[in-house]
């Protein structure tokens, strides 16, 4: 009985594991989508970002994100969850001004609630490389409302701060939305301002400032990895996004409970 209650719990726990929202029944989605491409990483250069260096650092944001798609693609072929998963070969910078141009509405914290792909572009890429769907995944700048704590967790800051967040989305030939990671779901790629509260403690004042995180400091975020013993591998932040984003689309043995 208590081997029987154990299994029970566990495939519970493993249903709800996942990121994203599926926007069609999950057993829909498995027989609609078996090949899937991916798109090179897209920077949303026309993203509503407050930062004093925007261009500077939204060309650090695109070299790094540069080929970082295979790896995706790798983690996606690894979960065994298609019949195949392709890497595209297509300009990051003309397939975002394309596929983009019509921007991605925001909830109240500012939020980016995803992008309404221009369809046209959806169906040339699917149709060019004999697709199912298509997985884009877009770093873009926003203003999110968030509550910051200092190092103590005492004090607190409940205001708009700079970010990169990265929303992704598995979109069909005819431009339908079959699964999102939007919205307060939305991966927290790069955090580029913070409050400063010791400043604000030693100036015996009340007063705390938002300050910008600098170019340097991003490109090191950008470059950090898990592995501090000289082994080459993938930067921590696109190791957690991809994971993400593998484990919210990747079928397993128990999606037929969903």
């Amino acid at each position: 009985m208590k081997r029987m209650l154990y299994a029970g719990l566990l495939i519970i726990f493993l249903a709800g594991c996942g990121s994203g929202t599926f926007q069609v029944p999950k057993q829909e989605y498995q027989s609609r989508v078996q090949v899937l491409g991916v798109l090179p990483l897209l920077v949303d250069t026309n993203s509503n970002l407050k930062y004093p260096q925007r261009d500077n650092l939204f060309a650090i944001l695109t070299r790094s994100a540069e080929g970082k798609h295979e790896y995706l693609v790798e983690a996606l072929k690894e979960k065994k969850g298609y019949f195949d998963v392709r890497s595209l070969s297509v300009s990051p910078e003309l397939t975002a001004l394309s596929l983009l141009s019509a921007g991605s509405p925001h909830d109240e914290s500012g939020h980016p609630l995803g992008y309404a792909f221009d369809a046209t572009t959806v169906a040339e890429i699917a149709r060019t490389n004999v697709l199912d769907a298509v997985l884009v995944v877009v770093f873009s700048g926003e203003q999110i409302e968030e509550t910051r704590r200092s190092r103590t967790k005492l004090e607190t800051l409940t205001t708009q701060f700079s970010d990169i967040r990265a929303t992704a989305a598995v979109v069909d030939r005819q431009g339908q939305v079959l699964w999102e990671l939007a919205g307060p779901d939305s991966f927290q790629a790069l955090v580029l301002q913070y409050a400063d509260f010791d400043e604000a403690y030693y100036n015996k004042t009340n007063l705390v400032r938002v300050k910008n995180v600098d170019l340097s400091g991003v490109e090191r975020f950008l470059a950090e990895t898990p592995d501090k013993n000289g082994v080459a591998t993938l930067p921590r932040m696109y190791q957690n996004l991809f994971s993400d984003i593998a484990s919210g689309i990747s079928p397993n043995l128990f999606d037929s409970l969903r």
